[in-house]
């Protein structure tokens, strides 16, 4: 029982430092919620925790012996999220300045619907995701781990994930922060574009 309350904490620790590391969901949030508010933000955080349900259940699946089966999967998954990425780049790169305050149309038509389905398919091929669950999270969810340890490792793994895009969006979107992006919102929206295209193109050439 210690033990295995034990390996749960460690299993949040390593959730929350997972969540930290600078990555395209991160960025994502950042600039939804200094470009297009608090709201916007929130649903796309929802979509991200969203996908966080689905590799927990693929994870309990047996998602670490399927990508060992058929590593051209994980390739393609790997090349599907960079061509998407690349994608998401030249959207930001192309978007124009808007106002202060302004709630029209944002990248790709972002409002809160297509805002959740944007935060879901950058974490779907988001290859930390797909690499964490099929390491770190399958070990809780194996054949030999009681079943309230699978429980207790969904919900540490779906609040704690919640739990940040929540915190995420509140201080990205808070009145500072989008005053700051209203006044340099092209050159903030290229870097945040070279970004992203940086993430994509190493997904594409990590195999290489």
């Amino acid at each position: 029982m210690n033990a295995h309350l034990l390996s749960l904490a460690t299993l949040f620790l390593v959730t929350v430092a997972t969540c930290a590391i600078p990555g395209p969901n991160n960025f994502m949030l950042m600039r939804l919620g200094m470009r297009r508010g608090r709201a916007v933000a929130m649903a796309a955080g929802l979509g991200t925790t969203l996908s966080c349900i689905v590799w927990c259940a693929a994870a309990a699946l047996g998602l670490a012996a399927l990508l060992a089966a058929a590593p051209w999967l994980y390739k393609f998954l790997r090349i599907g999220g960079g061509l998407y990425l690349l994608w998401f780049a030249i959207a930001i790169w192309r978007a124009r300045p808007e106002g202060p305050g302004v709630e029209s149309e944002a990248v790709g038509g972002t409002r809160f619907g297509p805002a959740f389905w944007q935060g879901f398919a950058i974490n779907m091929t988001n290859p930390k995701s797909v690499l964490y669950f099929a390491s770190i999270f399958s070990a809780y969810v194996g054949p030999n781990t009681p079943l309230w340890v699978h429980a207790a490792a969904v919900v540490i793994v779906v609040v704690t994930c919640q739990l940040w895009q929540v915190a995420m969006a509140f201080l990205f979107s808070a009145r500072r922060a989008a005053a700051a992006y209203a006044r340099a919102q092209r050159p903030l929206d290229r870097a945040a574009a070279v970004l992203m295209g940086g993430f994509g193109l190493g997904l594409l050439f990590a195999g290489e």
